[in-house]
């Protein structure tokens, strides 16, 4: 009668048991592309490339503010940690930062028309950033919108040309866009780990 009883318990509970299985062995891929001739090694100091939003932030629902701060304080302090400092856009920083977050887009949304070549409706988007710089040719370089869903992107642009010459980024990585800073920062860490190490 028990052994009868623990097979029907652990009948009941293995679907449970599968899926947190499942839930667990999510992978994600890091992958980082340059431009050719592009030496992040060397830079040490940079700016966002656009410090405060364009626009007004309007979040579609299940969206809000908090994940643009975690992401933006996360990179500035892993950023710390490998050696930049941060200083202003007319302080001729050595590189500019942006970063965006691809999401599913709403068909109604889904408008090139509104957008700069490149990018497309995404979560930066959402909170105001407005950017417009080149890909410059990298290899293997996509836009924002062609990325799945919850890809967190970062980028590094020439501020004297305006060309994209660093991109990492982790495929899926933000499952919940209203993940807690911790989550944030694992995943912000993984990519800028693509970064080559600077020199002492």
């Amino acid at each position: 009668m028990r052994k009868d009883l623990s097979f029907v318990c652990l009948y009941l509970l293995l679907p449970f048991l599968l899926s947190a299985c499942v839930v667990g062995s999510g992978i994600v891929h890091t992958t980082a592309i340059a431009a050719p001739g592009a030496k992040p090694a060397i830079y040490t100091t940079y700016a966002w490339y656009q410090e405060q939003p364009l626009a007004p932030a309007a979040y579609d629902e299940g969206f809000n503010a908090s994940l643009d701060k975690n992401i933006r304080k996360a990179v500035e302090e892993e950023l710390q940690q490998r050696g930049y400092k941060k200083v202003a856009a007319t302080a001729n920083p050595d590189v500019l930062l942006a970063y965006d977050v691809s999401v599913s887009v709403p068909v109604e949304k889904d408008k090139p028309e509104n957008f700069a070549p490149g990018f497309g409706y995404s979560y930066a988007y959402m909170s105001g950033y407005r950017y417009h710089y080149k890909d410059a040719g990298l290899p293997g370089y996509r836009p924002v919108d062609l990325f799945k869903e919850g890809t967190l992107i970062i980028d590094m642009i020439n501020p004297a040309t305006g060309a994209l010459v660093w991109r990492g980024w982790s495929e899926g990585a933000i499952s919940n866009f209203r993940a807690g800073y911790r989550k944030v920062q694992q995943q912000v860490e993984e990519i800028l780990g693509k970064l080559p190490q600077k020199k002492p």
